[in-house]
């Protein structure tokens, strides 16, 4: 049991590994030796567990994206309030740092056009983020917080969508902050909700926000 254990954690361990060298190298500059350096292990242990590297890499894929997914959603449960709820999840969304989740994700772009079962689940990793908006949105208009522009789920895309675009701006070095990628996001989340976040914000930057973040 204890061995299984360790086999699994170390398994994790790996996969957190290869996930970081591709959201640094993208998925078709990672080799062994780049998942063994990440992990600080040897390559030949690297093997030990995954033999078949390509698998290690999908894998990975899988695993970070799920993390990201569900990380996002403790975020928006760790609070109560819907406008702090909305800012909070915009921010968890961008990439903090090079091995950030959804940089990963970025990098992997090709993966996802060459991969049948990958494809399915980015599509799965899009519906479960823009329900988690849609659910923020709807909750926020029925307590009289949001008076919403359109549609949830049509904001639910749009913000999703925006959010996206700025994040792969950011890891090609178009717009140089995060900062100014998330501004303009919440520009477009308050457009659609009527409402300003700037005490949202106010309240976040106190240190009641609990972002998701890479382990």
């Amino acid at each position: 049991m204890v061995r299984s254990t360790r086999q699994r954690e170390r398994r994790q361990g790996i996969l957190g590994a290869a996930g970081r060298a591709i959201a640094r190298r993208g998925y078709h500059g990672v080799r062994v030796k780049d998942v063994a350096h990440e992990a600080g292990i040897s390559s030949q242990s690297v093997l030990y567990y995954y033999p078949d590297v390509e698998e290690l890499l999908v894998e990975a894929i899988q695993y970070g994206a799920k993390r990201y997914v569900d990380s996002r959603r403790e975020t928006a449960d760790a609070l109560s309030d819907p406008a702090e709820q909305l800012l909070a999840t915009i921010r968890a969304g961008f990439p903090t740092s090079p091995y950030h989740l959804s940089a990963l994700l970025f990098q992997s772009v090709s993966a996802f056009r060459d991969n049948v079962g990958l494809r399915a689940m980015l599509e799965s990793v899009m519906a479960q983020q823009i329900e988690l908006y849609r659910r923020i949105l709807e909750v926020g208009e029925s307590r009289g917080v949001f008076k919403l522009a359109d549609d949830s789920r049509i904001l639910a895309r749009n913000l999703l969508a925006l959010e996206d675009a700025y994040s792969v701006y950011f890891v090609e070095g178009i717009v140089p902050a995060v900062a100014e990628a998330i501004g303009q996001v919440t520009a477009y989340a308050e457009l659609a909700t009527g409402v300003s976040l700037t005490e949202a914000a106010a309240s976040l930057d106190r240190g009641i926000e609990r972002p998701g973040k890479e382990h």
